[in-house]
């Protein structure tokens, strides 16, 4: 009896499935290409769609993996529901699935490339991913055309951008596209080195704008944090001088102010061209109020690239010190703009090599990103993108959600997302479900991004998640409260 029962178990053992640790997307989870969704642009939401996809998985998020590529984060993610669509996109899908993102270049990515159909490189080989690693290899030589696209701000800011020369790449007529627009987005802040914030903060105190009873060097957002305006970092970020280098007003100095911004592909840079530049949005006929941005200052657009052999302390961008006054640098990823500002701390420029150029950077960033060692938000216009004041309270509370104030409609450096794809496509109803779960407070909560109102997504039920107004997907209309 005892021999028998050993040969049954060994008999069952035989006929059980066994799953590979390394392999395709299908050999590993029955994961075809008729069943794999491409989608290029921001990043910003590439964090979230894990949740959104749970949202239109048979079984939610548990049965959701998220496989990096080439093992970070950098160049997208592979979100693999392992199960069948549910939801909203019931019947999509009626096997398992994946959402294949890609980062790289960031949100214009996710709209021009969309529109023409051209193919891109740089994307997860969603034949060689390892189930135990939860991560796919990194392919830069296989061209494939994105189903779909993410942007930071919609299409009509990327073709304006376009037409004021901001943008050095066409952006054609979307034709036989669907735009999605309208349904969440996220705020953006002003980070700058630490030695700036306590510039700042000196300089603010004797000014009268901080308590006096503020310590420099308290790093707190709330009550010390210190501001600036909307003027000051127009000042900084225009290209049309160079005196904004030498900002006295801000630190009681004349150090330069160095900046440290994404590059021209970036939906972070349209949504400050747009924000603090009116550019495009004051491109028109006869007021022409748009101002170019800065730019760094090589001919012919070819990149200075700089990389760095300490993990995680790796910089890749354009960088111009424009002789000796000021440096400039242009990330390719949010990553290296932080690390720009954060070597400025020690007087150094990107590439971690001491110069004549202090300590004080500045940037512009998505308030997905929390502030860390190196590097801090700080107000704008008296406002904090991270802390709000609150009698019941006692006084002010740093918001670790970093949209408290964004949703209160008192925060407005905020714009709206787009979701693009071929409205033939075979994906439509896929993507019209994936823009629902953006917009749904229960499947999306994530740092920095907020819900538009819309139907019974109103900030009275929703008040640490959906806005009181919106901009109705238009980041150059003024916005408007709804509750």
């Amino acid at each position: 009896m005892k021999l028998k029962h050993i040969a049954a178990i060994a008999s069952l053992a035989a006929a059980a499935p066994a799953f590979a640790a390394t392999g395709s997307l299908q050999a590993l989870y029955n994961v075809t290409a008729a069943r794999t969704v491409y989608i290029s642009g921001a990043s910003a939401l590439t964090g979230s769609l894990a949740s959104a996809v749970g949202a239109l998985c048979q079984g939610g998020v548990a049965n959701v993996r998220t496989l990096s590529v080439g093992g970070s984060t950098s160049d997208g993610r592979v979100f693999v529901c392992t199960t069948s669509s549910a939801g909203p996109a019931a019947g999509v899908f009626n096997a398992p699935f994946a959402v294949v993102k890609r980062d790289t270049n960031g949100s214009f990515d996710g709209v021009g490339p969309v529109i023409k159909g051209s193919a891109l490189t740089t994307w997860a080989n969603v034949g060689n991913c390892d189930d135990v690693a939860l991560n796919c290899a990194r392919d830069t030589t296989t061209a494939i055309v994105p189903n779909g696209g993410l942007s930071d701000v919609e299409t009509a800011i990327w073709r304006g951008l376009s037409n004021t020369g901001a943008l050095s790449q066409p952006v054609p007529v979307p034709t036989g596209i669907t735009l999605e627009t309208g349904f969440a987005g996220q705020g953006f802040g002003i980070m700058v080195s630490e030695e700036l914030y306590k510039a700042m903060q000196t300089q603010q105190k004797a000014a009268g704008r901080l308590p006096s009873t503020c310590t420099v060097g308290d790093f707190t957002a709330g009550a010390c944090q210190p501001s600036i305006s909307k003027a000051e970092y127009t000042a900084v970020v225009r290209g049309d001088a160079f005196n904004y280098a030498f900002n006295a007003a801000l630190t009681g100095t004349n150090d330069p102010i160095n900046l440290c911004r994404r590059v021209e592909t970036s939906g972070t840079q349209a949504a400050s061209n747009a924000y603090f530049l009116n550019n495009p949005c004051g491109n028109g006929n006869p007021t022409f109020g748009a101002i170019p941005p800065k730019a760094v200052d090589f001919s012919g657009g070819t990149a200075v690239s700089w990389t760095n052999g300490v993990a995680g302390a790796t910089v890749s961008g354009n960088y111009d010190d424009f002789g000796g006054q000021f440096g400039l640098f242009e990330g390719s990823g949010t990553g290296d703009a932080r690390n720009c500002v954060i070597r400025r701390n020690s007087g150094n420029n990107p590439n971690n090599v001491a110069d004549s150029l202090g300590k004080y950077a500045i940037g512009f960033i998505s308030l997905e990103n929390a502030p860390a060692a190196g590097w801090k938000l700080i107000k704008l216009d008296g406002v904090s993108p991270n802390a709000y004041e609150s009698t019941a309270a006692g006084g002010w509370t740093v918001d670790n959600d970093q949209r408290r104030t964004v949703v209160q409609g008192r925060y407005d450096l905020a714009p709206e997302f787009e979701l693009l794809y071929p409205t033939n496509s075979p994906f439509a109803g896929f993507f019209s479900a994936l823009k629902t779960a953006f917009s749904t407070p229960s499947v999306l909560n994530t740092r920095g991004i907020f819900i538009s109102p819309a139907g019974a997504n109103t900030y009275t039920a929703f008040p640490t998640q959906v806005a009181k107004g919106t901009r109705a997907g238009n980041f150059c209309a003024p916005q408007s409260l709804t509750e």
